[in-house]
């Protein structure tokens, strides 16, 4: 919070928003074959190992916008997958999530954010997925432990949703919870969707562990599983594990 409080006193300052992670080795159990027939340099199948990666970043717009600890900000996170381990590399999914929020402190341990955002692949034709969302966000924060609670309806979907991937709210639900835990220097997160809303038929989680090796650099592993990993695979199931660094994480 503090460098966030230094950064916002620059109006083109930066700061880490989303966990930004480098996984040299992610290994998928179960790879979406199927979608990507005919899509893949010299018909080549999806390799199970490959390299991923996300960064993501906020940047202060508008500081006590309706008083005092408000503030209106604008954020992007991208997440790549690349077939880097492939005799012909290439990124196979590219998800893009532009989005603008109001944050709002209501209690020393309470953040409410309002915000509207857009996700997609930019692949177009039948490749092509993406989503508008509004959402709620609230934070409680105490100590070593925080938890979000992340509701969504989607929005504007003639012009998105509905002409790609009608049904992705059915797989991706309609919000999500994430649990933050801090152990000493260890930061656990986890992170579901969909389970409660879907029966336990079309969920997902996503575990990561962290640990710093120097001010600026965290060990970092990640495993997933469920629908979703990627928005090419929105209705897809796997399971998936990654390790790598990390320059930023939730806590």
């Amino acid at each position: 919070e503090e460098d966030e409080k230094t950064i916002s006193m620059n109006p083109f300052g930066l700061a880490f928003y989303k966990p930004t992670y480098v996984l040299p080795f992610y290994f998928t159990s179960s790879p979406y074959q199927q979608v990507y027939i005919g899509n893949t340099p010299n018909n080549q199948k999806i390799q199970s190992q490959e390299f991923k990666a996300q960064f993501s970043f906020k940047i202060p717009v508008w500081q006590n916008i309706l008083g005092k600890d408000s503030k209106l900000s604008a954020a992007y996170t991208q997440q790549m997958y690349w077939q880097a381990y492939a005799k012909s590399k290439y990124f196979r999914e590219t998800n893009y999530q532009p989005e603008i929020f109001l944050a709002k402190k209501i209690t020393p341990n309470v953040w409410l954010n309002l915000g509207i955002e857009h996700q997609s692949n930019g692949r177009g034709g039948s490749m092509e997925r993406s989503w508008n969302r509004a959402y709620i966000n609230t934070t409680f924060s105490k100590n070593n432990f925080a938890v979000r609670f992340r509701p969504w309806l989607l929005i504007f979907k003639g012009s998105s949703s509905d002409l790609h991937n009608h049904d992705i709210g059915r797989y991706m639900g309609h919000g999500e919870i994430t649990l933050l835990y801090k152990l000493y220097k260890l930061d656990l997160s986890l992170k579901t969707r969909n389970n409660f809303e879907s029966g336990f038929r079309r969920g997902a989680n996503e575990i990561a562990f962290s640990f710093p090796v120097s001010t600026k650099i965290k060990v970092y592993a990640q495993f997933f599983s469920g629908y979703g990993q990627s928005l090419i695979e929105y209705n897809h199931f796997t399971n998936a594990f990654g390790v790598g660094i990390a320059l930023s994480d939730w806590i």
